[in-house]
């Protein structure tokens, strides 16, 4: 049986329920603009937001989300209060974005919380005399902020970021950064987008080369082919294609640091 559709409420009576004492009927409100945000003009997409703002952090994390895009500078008094108050990760991302750089400055530790350093990073950088910590961020996450605020850097410099994320990967043995049937890991692919975007492919391409042929020729397919054969047919000492791939790329490792690639 086909499922029926409710029409709409009225949008005059449920932006009145919005201004109700009572809980549930504010709650059915909320979902229902919620439902409707895209389509209100700004007035009412501003005290949707503001409602959700003044409710408890699940409402208040909607809210932060679309402030993202969604930004007027009434809402910074709100905001600072509420970072004030709660010092929320969520909170710091319509900060970091939207308010002045003296701000983030003064602020700068606190709004790193959680995973928002690169970002908070990337709007001091604005300042042109900014000076980048690369100490305070990884490889990809330095790369990044470099690329995105077209400041410039060196090839040795690079070179060197490419040999430590490699030799990290070796490391840490994450099989996590490997989707199903790639053979280079999300960061690395990540990173020399970074520096295909920044006009730096010439030193990308002479990685790709190295990582290519530390692997004997083996292409990522008849990797991810194998392994899946094998524990299809629940062969014992199976082990992941990251096992393989990083033996491959340690026994090549001299190579990398020492730039010794045919260019």
């Amino acid at each position: 049986m086909k499922q029926q559709n409710n029409w709409n409420s009225p949008l005059k009576s449920v932006l009145k329920d919005l201004q109700s004492e009572n809980r549930e009927t504010q709650n059915v409100a909320l979902k229902d603009l919620r439902r409707r945000f895209v389509g209100l003009d700004k007035k009412e997409q501003m005290l949707v937001l503001v409602h959700h703002l003044h409710r408890e952090k699940s409402y208040r994390e909607w809210a932060y989300s679309r402030l993202l895009d969604l930004w007027d500078d009434a809402f910074e008094p709100i905001i600072a209060d509420l970072w004030n108050k709660y010092h929320e990760e969520k909170c710091a991302w319509p900060i970091v974005r939207h308010f002045p750089t003296s701000y983030i400055l003064e602020h700068k530790e606190e709004l790193a919380i959680g995973r928002n350093r690169p970002f908070v990073i990337r709007r001091l950088c604005e300042d042109k005399s900014y000076v980048i910590d690369q100490r305070s961020l990884d490889a990809y996450e330095y790369l990044w902020v470099v690329s995105s605020t077209e400041r410039r850097i060196s090839e040795d410099e690079v070179w060197k970021l490419l040999v430590k994320v490699t030799k990290e990967i070796c490391e840490t043995k994450n099989a996590v950064d490997y989707a199903d049937g790639e053979t280079f890991s999300g960061k690395l692919n990540k990173m020399l987008y970074h520096l295909d975007k920044m006009g730096m492919t010439s030193v990308a391409d002479r990685y790709r080369n190295w990582y290519q042929k530390s692997l004997d020729g083996i292409t990522d397919r008849q990797i991810w082919d194998w392994y899946r054969i094998s524990t299809q047919l629940h062969l014992e000492g199976i082990n992941h294609p990251y096992d393989f791939l990083v033996d491959k790329l340690a026994k090549n490792m001299k190579k990398l640091e020492l730039n010794e690639l045919s260019q």
